[in-house]
């Protein structure tokens, strides 16, 4: 199984989006593919997942918590049959852990720890990719999924703002004992000219730049949580193939 975490420096650049379009493509060119949504900060509305609220990451904490009182995080572990219960099934085949708001989880001191089971455990499943979207703070928990990566992709764009806090981000990850090696940047919008050119994005960040996901074309249908359906762009080649190509393009650059 790779790896692959999805995260950014504010919140609202397109994480969600990025995450979905990637393990939607995977798994529509037959890679089976495991979609894990660990933001349990972001308005559950604002997220295009479109499936059932239940079962969920919050139901699989509940149960680490629960087993934590009689093991040690580290000796906590679930069988395949258990894991497949808190998780949801698209109709392309694609296996979601969804996330409901939970705010109240990023104040739990046990978070980090339980979040790790929770990735450790996905891994240990029998698929060839595993995505997972993140919050975007920088709490420990979040490092702790981090750490779990084969990649890193941060989804960002060129504003002078966010290439200031996204040198900052790297900085402290250092600073901290984490390698950035392999971390890469995914822009969430074709570049503005007037603002941070893509070299000196790399330069300022020590990230490299591995493509461009275009804002989504006019007229592409909207999920809603009635649906039981992820809205998945990429399944929809005729009507957006340079989105299309922009996710190939990322998937071929790792």
């Amino acid at each position: 199984m790779k790896t692959i975490v999805i995260h950014s420096i504010h919140p609202g650049e397109g994480k969600t989006k990025v995450a979905k379009e990637l393990a939607g493509y995977l798994q529509l060119q037959g890679h089976s593919t495991l979609l894990a949504d660990l933001d349990f900060v972001t308005d559950p509305a604002r997220r295009a997942l479109g499936l059932p609220s239940t079962p969920n990451l919050e139901d699989l904490l509940e149960e680490i918590t629960r087993q934590s009182k009689i093991n040690p995080f580290f000796n906590i572990n679930f069988s395949e049959e258990q894991m497949n219960q808190y998780l949801l099934t698209h109709n392309s085949g694609l296996k979601v852990l969804s996330s409901e708001n939970a705010k109240y989880l990023a104040s739990d001191e046990r978070i980090a720890e339980k979040l790790t089971v929770v990735v450790r455990s996905l891994k240990k499943l029998p698929y060839d990719y595993l995505i997972i979207d993140t919050d975007s703070s920088a709490r420990d928990y979040n490092q702790a999924i981090i750490q779990e990566a084969d990649h890193v992709l941060i989804v960002t764009d060129n504003f002078r703002y966010s290439v200031k806090d996204l040198r900052h981000y790297v900085m402290k990850m250092h600073d901290i004992g984490f390698s950035t090696l392999n971390f890469k940047i995914v822009l969430n919008k074709v570049p503005n000219p007037l603002q941070v050119s893509i070299e000196e994005l790399e330069q300022e960040s020590g990230l490299k730049v591995i493509g461009i996901i275009p804002v989504l074309t006019k007229g592409t249908k909207a999920a809603t949580m009635q649906t039981e359906d992820i809205n998945l762009t990429v399944a929809e080649p005729d009507k957006n193939p340079e989105f299309l190509q922009a996710v190939k393009d990322v998937l071929a650059a790792l």
